[in-house]
């Protein structure tokens, strides 16, 4: 059986590669925030700023406060979601948007139909909250993306962002609210240079995820290019409020009104993980094969995802191999290298070997890369695997495969059948 041809999709038919696939949402999106900026800012810019903005309903303003309910009831639904599977690949971006819905409702309280910002605690929470919300957005799409932050970037990122989280919180404490001094103002502009480091990283890796999405299923790459759409968005969004710092500096009176483009962003990248949160999660680091090894080097689960490897597994050769290959390099490790940890991954160029460990199994994935969640998935994979075998069956046969297609529909669904299918559920 040949797996690539049920990847291949009849959506985005026209499209020869994941470049063209990649170009053409961002000029969707290009074009869909340029003409939203013309008619915001420019041809409707006194009606919109009068009647949506700072727009009334008896003594209501309902922009702030629709925007906070929006991103509330999102975030309920994914929490939701998260928390009856389990998905803690889904925390940081839970956390990111809860702090931005949090924002909101702040600055709805704290808001003044005349047009000047209160200089209030309400106001400092909304910004303290903002600044915050930019950190879990990062954390959540680098860990989706590699084992752990990069250093370097993680220290820029957070020279850039807490010091006005700190600034902040001492004027909660001191009750002094003031934000116009050249002092604050360099600290704004420090958080804006931090944010753009963060959406440009974000950028970069959705653009490697959609690749992996163009390649995949129907499924994969309408959702990945709605999340792809709103990484996009996001990118262009801190652009936008760049541009208005700027201005501002320079005594220039404008604003792009970029807001309800953030609230979208975020909603495009949270529909995705609410549809198909482990698709979202597990297309991106290119999952090859997926096996399952105890310690004696028997081989109780292969499941090959890729034509290289079903094709070589026809004989049962790939299946073996990795029951021996694994024991081999945990015993170099233990031996050779003095480790009591064990194997944990190898990597060859654009391949790796990622184990997971728990006396007796080995769960072996063939990936890209690793990633923070994935090895956090396959690490309570085990962990359930052992409740239901604590040991291998004493009679020397393999674990029934039906233990582990159960398994794959709890830690991986990414490993069954549907996936592999061009047709969306009902």
């Amino acid at each position: 059986m040949k797996i690539k041809k049920t990847f291949s999709s009849n959506l985005f038919g026209f499209l020869k590669s994941a470049k063209e696939y990649i170009i053409l949402i961002s000029v969707i999106i290009s074009i869909f925030a340029g003409i939203y900026l013309l008619l915001t800012s420019f041809i409707f810019e006194s009606w919109f700023k009068s009647n949506v903005v700072y727009g009334q309903i008896g003594s209501f303003s309902p922009y702030f406060f629709t925007l906070a309910v929006i991103m509330l009831f999102f975030a309920s639904l994914l929490s939701y979601r998260a928390f009856k599977y389990g998905l803690t690949s889904l925390l940081f971006l839970l956390v990111g948007l809860f702090l931005s819905m949090t924002s909101y409702f702040f600055g709805w309280a704290n808001w003044n139909p005349a047009g000047s910002v209160p200089q209030t605690w309400l106001f400092e929470v909304q910004l303290l909250t903002s600044t915050l919300s930019i950190l879990f957005l990062f954390f959540h799409f680098e860990l989706n993306d590699r084992d752990s932050p990069r250093p370097g970037l993680m220290i820029f990122i957070t020279l850039c962002i807490i010091p006005y989280c700190l600034k902040n919180v001492y004027s909660l404490f001191a009750m002094d609210y003031g934000t116009n001094t050249a002092f604050q103002i360099f600290l704004r502009t420090l958080v804006q240079i931090g944010a753009i480091g963060v959406f440009l990283s974000v950028l970069l890796i959705g653009i490697r995820m959609s690749k992996a999405f163009f390649n995949h299923s129907n499924r994969a790459r309408i959702l990945g290019g709605l999340q792809f759409a709103g990484i996009v968005l996001l990118f262009i969004n801190i652009i936008f409020e760049f541009t208005e710092g700027i201005l501002d500096a320079v005594g220039v009176e404008f604003s792009t009104y970029n807001t309800p483009i953030f609230v979208v962003a975020l909603l495009l990248i949270s529909i995705p993980h609410f549809v198909d949160p482990e698709l979202i999660g597990l297309v991106p680091p290119n999952v090859q094969a997926v096996s399952l090894v105890d310690d004696a080097g028997i081989t109780h689960y292969y499941k090959p995802l890729s034509d290289e490897f079903a094709d070589f597994n026809e004989s049962g050769a790939t299946s073996q191999l990795i029951g021996g290959l694994t024991i081999a390099f945990s015993n170099v490790g233990e031996e050779v290298a003095k480790s009591k940890a064990g194997i944990d991954s190898l990597k060859f160029g654009d391949r790796a070997i990622i184990v997971e460990y728990r006396e007796p199994y080995y769960l072996v994935i063939i990936a890209q890369k690793g990633t923070y969640f994935l090895k956090l998935e396959m690490r309570e994979y085990v962990k359930q695997l052992k409740q239901k075998y604590k040991n291998p069956p004493e009679d020397g046969s393999l674990i029934p495969e039906k233990v582990f297609l159960e398994l794959n529909r709890e830690f991986f669904p990414i490993l069954t059948p549907y996936y592999f299918s061009d047709d969306l559920k009902p």
